[in-house]
């Protein structure tokens, strides 16, 4: 099955179980990018009330893939006494091919992920059609904040900087950035200093903002 085939399954099977959810992560990512880059996942994040955890396992498994949860402690490199007691909230189920038939997988993330709620809603009136239909996908800037907390949980991957500087030098203008800096503020969102000298002098301004507002408040 190829990576669009997958892709266009996968949103089938969350549209047969009722659920919020939007395109995330690599192919969300290449809409803003200067230039697409390459990915061999399907992301989406879901939101609602019920069991996500238990349906985002279900979905998958009706794909024929097998879903490994992924929780804070994994995706931060956390302690191991962590992982081992699973003492961290399940923020991702993880969907790869039991017999290795293929390369691709698709990644569910979870509500557990703090701007998911939010991003998920503003999707519903985001809808790109990808040759399926249209699907409800990432804004520019719930992905940007979605970079970012991504570079905050662990140790700053060289993919996620280099995202954040092409979607910078191609959209620049057209960020709204009074929804990113309330969000940025409401989850203490700021550029790790390890990703500083990757990040658009705007976004760092926004970054320092907070850091400013959070030494207040502390």
């Amino acid at each position: 099955m190829s990576l669009e085939l997958l892709f266009s399954a996968a949103v089938q099977a969350l549209d047969k179980y009722g659920i919020s959810y939007a395109v995330a992560g690599g192919i969300a990512v290449s809409l803003y990018r200067e230039s697409p880059r390459m990915t061999m996942d399907v992301d989406l994040v879901i939101w609602s009330e019920s069991d996500c955890l238990q349906t985002a396992v279900t979905v998958l498994e009706s794909l024929g893939l097998e879903a490994g949860i992924a929780r804070k402690a994994d995706l931060a490199g956390g302690p191991l006494f962590a992982i081992r007691q699973r003492n961290t909230a399940a923020c991702m189920v993880v969907g790869r091919s039991a017999d290795q038939s293929h390369a691709w997988g698709v990644d569910i993330l979870l509500p557990a992920m703090p701007w998911a709620r939010n991003a998920v809603s503003r999707a519903q009136d985001n809808r790109i059609d990808f040759g399926f239909g249209a699907v409800p996908t990432l804004t520019l800037e719930d992905v940007i904040l979605a970079k970012l907390h991504a570079l905050g949980a662990g140790i700053p991957r060289p993919k996620d900087m280099d995202d954040l500087q092409s979607i910078y030098t191609a959209n620049g203008g057209e960020i709204d950035t009074v929804y990113l800096a309330a969000q940025m503020k409401r989850f203490a969102f700021i550029v790790p200093r390890a990703a500083e000298p990757f990040c658009a002098k705007e976004l760092l301004a926004l970054s320092r903002d907070i850091k400013r507002q959070l030494r207040r408040n502390s």
